[in-house]
């Protein structure tokens, strides 16, 4: 029997599936890394052990597919960068997602107008994210290392450069960089000047369904491979999570949260918010991926946990002090942002906060205000999706958040729309099966992929509760505001109070 790996770089660990010709799961694997936040807003990994984590996902499942294994094929982390030197050697950690530290050049290009400028031009909202803003941070603050570059690269394109030898990227992750046009599809002349690389120092450009080659002899024999094992170019964890929930167009929304979150749509045509409050990804010429990612998704509900009941307490524990509690906590709010936030304020600098409390409040309503915060965040962060697509039919639910029933009723409730928990728990790595399968010729069309998700449970709306959270989001909402005025005053003094006690 043939079979096809899917792998899933994730920030914290990578997970990789065995799938069978009939797309069933014959085994898994996972391994998890060090995020590297030893300053203030740095949070970097190191490829080598990225790579290393992936080499061992693959020799662990290459056993179970009695070396029948067609092909590999990725979804992975978007936003990171990585620069290379002439010969193709690591210059630099990867600069993840999560890394604030160019802030200074992302303000700077807010009093400007290149913010605009690249948001108009390549779909990317303004955020110390972006690679070109990290670009642009590192040639301000290591322009040696700058001039060392002759390569700029994500994560994935390292890892498939690695088990390759060739540079390429796909146009989902290309779209997350702020480098690449949004109808041209191609990189744009004007981001490259103004980040100073050219287009030589990044990778060609390809579809996920791209095949790159064949396994390099040696992982080949190293991890149990065929020799002519494919490796698929894949795609964007934004992307593959969103079609791996069957989100293909704009009828539904998908929501994943892990550690962190994100809301979704696939639109038939290119998507720019007046507000600027949704990214805009090109897929191909006639898809788009637009949403919010979230940062505050899963975390804020482990440091809850912890928090309030302490680390030897289970998620389970939380859950059911939570559902204690009534409907709004007894008016009692929370905003999540205990680091910083992309969608829906796009403020790195935001902090987190309770807002109401008073003497009634025990910790039960403590933890669902927690729970219930972040859904209202994420509703706050569906507004620009509404506004630009209109209502979905319902929202089609992955991640380990999801597991709970209490928590997939309360998004129904909060959102006031059917809500579906979908049965692939790692959409991003069936995604990525999927992608493969059209590389090699298995499945036609994207659409095709219907005939192999499926839908594990549905939840609808309780009305009374719907519209006591509909009266709450509009508080919330206002309340948000009103804070937000206040973040830049409250980082500086957080930094200011951190050196003095240094």
């Amino acid at each position: 029997m043939d079979y096809i790996l899917g792998i899933d770089i994730g920030t914290t660990a990578t997970k990789g599936i065995l799938y069978d010709e009939n797309a069933q799961v014959e085994g898994q694997a996972s391994k998890s890394y060090p995020l590297i936040q030893d300053q203030n807003g740095k949070a970097v990994e190191d490829p080598e052990v990225i790579f290393s984590a992936v080499q061992d996902v693959i020799f662990k499942l290459s056993q179970n597919g009695s070396k029948n294994i067609k092909a590999i094929s990725w979804s992975a982390q978007m936003h990171s960068l990585i620069g290379l030197d002439k010969n193709k050697q690591l210059l630099t950690n990867s600069i993840t997602w999560a890394d604030n530290r160019s802030q200074k050049v992302v303000q700077e290009a807010k009093n400007s107008n290149l913010a605009d400028q690249v948001y108009s031009q390549t779909g990317m909202p303004l955020h110390a994210m972006a690679p070109i803003y990290k670009l642009m941070w590192l040639k301000n603050e290591h322009p040696q290392l700058f001039e060392q570059a002759n390569y700029w690269i994500g994560i994935k394109e390292y890892v498939v450069y690695r088990l390759t030898n060739k540079l390429m990227t796909d146009t989902t992750m290309a779209a997350g960089t702020g480098l690449f046009n949004l109808k041209t599809q191609q990189w744009d002349s004007d981001m490259l000047e103004k980040a100073e690389i050219k287009k030589k120092q990044l990778p060609e450009v390809a579809a996920p369904t791209m095949i790159v080659g064949n396994v390099l002899p040696y992982y080949a024999q190293k991890l149990g491979l065929q020799t002519d094992t494919k490796v698929i170019l894949g795609a964007s964890d934004g992307y593959s999570s969103t079609i791996g929930v069957n989100v293909l167009n704009n009828e539904n929304f998908a929501i994943n949260v892990g550690t962190s979150a994100a809301i979704r749509v696939i639109a038939p045509y290119l998507i720019k918010d007046a507000y600027k409050r949704v990214f805009c990804y090109p897929v191909d010429h006639t898809h788009y991926l637009v949403g919010g990612p979230i940062n505050n998704g899963g975390i804020v509900l482990q440091w809850a946990k912890n928090a309030l009941l302490g680390s030897d307490a289970t998620f389970e524990d939380y859950l059911t002090l939570a559902a204690v509690a009534s409907v709004g906590s007894k008016g009692l709010l929370f905003y999540p942002y205990l680091g910083g936030e992309r969608a829906p304020i796009w403020n790195s600098e935001a902090s987190g906060s309770f807002v109401g409390l008073t003497r009634q409040h025990q910790k039960a309503e403590l933890a669902r205000a927690v729970i219930e915060g972040l859904i209202l965040n994420m509703k706050m962060a569906a507004e620009g999706l509404l506004d630009n697509v209109g209502k979905p039919r319902c929202l089609k639910l992955t991640g380990g958040f999801t597991k709970s029933n209490f928590i997939c009723q309360l998004i129904a409730d909060i959102f006031n729309l059917p809500t579906v928990k979908v049965k692939q728990k790692q959409s991003g790595a069936f995604a990525a099966m999927f992608l493969a399968r059209q590389a090699l010729g298995k499945s036609e069309t994207l659409n095709d992929i219907k005939d192999f998700a499926g839908d594990e449970k549905i939840y609808f709306p309780n009305e009374i509760n719907a519209l006591k959270y509909q009266k709450i989001f509009t508080l919330y909402k206002q309340i948000e505001h009103d804070l937000e005025k206040n973040y830049h005053a409250l980082a500086r003094l957080k930094n200011e109070l951190s050196d003095s006690i240094q």
